[in-house]
């Protein structure tokens, strides 16, 4: 999906806002309909009502400083903002932001594995094609702004293509997080989601209204939110 920015060498500025927020869009609705809201259902079938939603609330915030400390630790750069953390580690600009887009990824794979071990196909496919989905024009984002860095197209098509593959590593560890106990699937599915709402605030949101293109990047979120709405009830 990341080798999409080979296909034409200029993209406009509204379509690439249009793009990111299409991910963000879809991103958010997967937050709450495909891992907050089943965990407090499923918390409610284990758990006394009254504790549902405070078991699920744990594992959100959990799961938010959880992916703090991770972005605290892990050097990155972002694309177009300005560094959020000081880093001593001598990495050059481009290694910086494929560490960047890698620990974005990390919350969407780990999502998808946790959505799979609720044992609901149909939440952890619709998962499953709702970060598929949104990979595309975020990948397309990557390699392009590799590329505006120096990098070659082979080596950004490279970096943005191996960036992803932390996605499938983190949905096995989803999984078995999920898969612990009967008992952890709610905080987990909370945790999941705690991280996703992280990359979504953090990572996408600051880099969608940065130059002021709100009306193409709110298209794109809203477009983003109906496929992933869409998704979400024929799944």
């Amino acid at each position: 999906m990341r080798y999409l920015y080979i296909l034409k060498k200029n993209f406009s500025k509204n379509s690439l806002d249009i793009g990111l927020g299409f991910s963000a869009g879809v991103m958010l609705v997967a937050s709450f309909l495909s891992l907050i809201v089943p965990g407090i259902e499923g918390a409610k079938q284990i758990y006394p009502r009254i504790w549902a939603l405070p078991i699920v609330l744990i594992g959100l915030v959990i799961g938010y400083f959880f992916i703090i400390l991770v972005h605290e630790f892990l050097p990155h750069e972002h694309l177009h903002k300005e560094t959020d953390m000081k880093h001593k580690k001598k990495l050059s600009r481009v290694s910086l932001i494929v560490l960047a887009i890698t620990l974005h990824n990390l919350p969407e794979g780990l999502a998808v594995g946790v959505g799979f071990g609720t044992g609901d196909g149909g939440n952890g496919l619709a998962l499953a094609i709702a970060i598929a989905l949104q990979n595309m024009p975020e990948g397309l984002v990557v390699a392009l702004g590799l590329v505006s860095e120096g990098a070659s197209k082979n080596r950004a098509f490279a970096m943005a293509l191996l960036s992803g593959l932390v996605e499938p590593i983190a949905a096995i560890f989803g999984f078995l997080l999920s898969n612990l106990t009967h008992y952890s699937l709610p905080i987990a599915l909370g945790f999941a989601g705690g991280t996703m709402l992280f990359v979504i605030c953090q990572e996408m949101l600051p880099e969608l209204f940065r130059e002021g293109h709100e009306k193409h990047s709110t298209l794109g979120v809203i477009v983003g939110v109906i496929t992933m709405l869409t998704i979400d009830f024929y799944f």
